[in-house]
């Protein structure tokens, strides 16, 4: 069919029905993170960790607030740490070299605020998107 006929009844039915349908979709959409952003406002966690808790008529709501951590590992390298307080660790050796250890990095941030002060440079922490999940009980 070029452009200059014209769409059969039932085609053009279908692409009423199909234009509707989207619409609705992102309303659909926008409520939902609407929701959700509430939801997230109303529980509390902690920045890097997750509640559950019940919203009523028989339904469960999840809230998870996690941070994503990126490191400048060579910056890291060249602190020459002792060993036992660098947040990195030996990858597989096709090519060997080093990963940034994120949960070596929040146990010095925990342990040895003095490392992670020389760290803080080196590493940018920034809050991911909060989850929020909704369960039937």
């Amino acid at each position: 069919m070029t452009t200059e006929e014209q769409a059969s009844p039932e085609l053009e039915q279908l692409a009423g029905e199909l234009a509707t349908a989207k619409r609705m979709e992102a309303e659909a959409k926008e409520a939902r993170i609407k929701a959700e952003e509430a939801i997230a406002e109303l529980v509390e966690t902690a920045e890097n960790g997750s509640k559950t808790v019940s919203a009523g008529a028989g339904l469960k709501v999840t809230v998870k607030r996690s941070l994503i951590i990126k490191a400048d590992v060579d910056g890291i390298r060249g602190l020459n740490l002792p060993e036992g307080v660098v947040p990195l660790m030996m990858t597989d050796p096709q090519p060997a070299g080093y990963a940034f250890d994120k949960k070596a990095y929040e146990n010095i941030i925990e342990n040895h605020p003095d490392v992670a002060a020389k760290l803080a440079s080196f590493v940018t922490v920034v809050p991911a998107k909060v989850s929020v999940t909704l369960k039937i009980a």
